[in-house]
């Protein structure tokens, strides 16, 4: 796609998903957008913080120059090469300088969950690409570098170009082709994070098994396992895992895992535009009205309830606060 001014351009597009959540009848398009900037004159910005974008994640490759990515709570300032990944209801804004080369790549969620290890679709289970934490890397914002002029930045340009191309053709299969650049892409966050993680890790509070608890969790508690699932999947007893939970959070397992479920459900019904149902089925939930009961039951009112008073309040902010430069 052509780069256009320095004034606001929009990334994505709203689109209604199909009534049976199981089916794919959206056409990749309507599901991901690429934008190329190729060394501008001036500073572009694009928002992303509009109701009909907040389903997105996004990819930056930055080839050349700086930009600046507004989160939810915080900046990051990066220089090139960077590639940064931002998952869903993270990213506000983002700006290049003029004379930045580049790609910036916005992709339904549910996209990213189908193949890169949501349990359904191409990805074949909870990890995809031979057992990466594909979906752990997806739900997290990472900022790496890296080597300039490396294989790496190579294998990155190839998989954001073969997006960019699979987008404007939108031929038979394009979906499965941009899914598998995006295994792509993520594998190499993960390769380019490892030792950031692994930093990161050592000042976890914490045991190790609840580290790993964590971890784990961050994978599959769209799956709704049981505290013996998650047991099983880490090679220790219910006991040793619960005594290391409740040491590091004062909280039982199953209460952490309904904590994160619910933290999720939250996020997504103040950022996404899907319905109460399609998010329940996003979650898991084969029952849309036992996702209401679970939600009302932990948070004192159901979920159109709660998506209505949170918009209320935050179109209250939008009248009070000014608005981006």
């Amino acid at each position: 796609m052509c780069a256009q001014s320095s004034r606001d351009i929009p990334v994505s597009s709203p689109a209604r998903l199909a009534e049976n959540p199981f089916e794919d009848l959206l056409p990749v398009t309507a599901q991901a957008m690429m934008d190329r900037f190729d060394h501008p004159l001036s500073p572009q910005s694009w928002v992303m913080n509009d109701p009909g974008r907040r389903d997105r994640c996004y990819a930056v490759l930055l080839l050349s120059g700086r930009a600046q990515i507004a989160l939810r709570q915080g900046v990051i300032d990066c220089r090139a090469p960077a590639l940064v990944w931002l998952p869903l209801g993270e990213t506000q804004r983002f700006t290049v300088t003029a004379g930045s080369e580049g790609y910036l790549l916005s992709v339904a969620d549910d996209l990213v969950a189908r193949h890169c290890g949501d349990g359904a679709g191409v990805a074949g289970g909870s990890m995809a690409g031979g057992g990466l934490p594909l979906r752990l890397a997806a739900d997290t914002v990472h900022n790496v570098t890296p080597a300039e002029n490396g294989e790496n930045i190579a294998h990155l340009r190839r998989s954001f170009e073969a997006i960019r191309a699979e987008l404007m053709q939108n031929a038979l299969g394009a979906s499965l082709v941009v899914g598998a650049h995006l295994q792509i892409i993520l594998t190499m966050v993960l390769r380019l994070a490892e030792n950031v993680m692994e930093q990161r890790d050592k000042h976890r509070p914490g045991s190790i098994t609840f580290q790993r608890f964590l971890q784990v969790l961050e994978l599959h508690f769209r799956e709704h396992w049981n505290v013996a699932d998650y047991a099983t999947a880490l090679g220790v007893s219910e006991r040793r895992l619960g005594s290391a939970v409740l040491r590091a959070t004062g909280k039982p397992p199953l209460t952490v895992i309904h904590d994160r479920v619910l933290r999720e459900a939250c996020m997504r019904l103040e950022q996404s535009p899907l319905g109460v149902a399609q998010i329940a089925y996003g979650l898991g939930f084969r029952d849309p009205a036992y996702f209401s009961r679970f939600f009302k039951r932990y948070m004192g009112e159901a979920p159109g309830a709660y998506r209505r008073l949170r918009r209320a309040a935050e179109r209250v902010r939008d009248d009070t606060f000014a608005a981006w430069p």
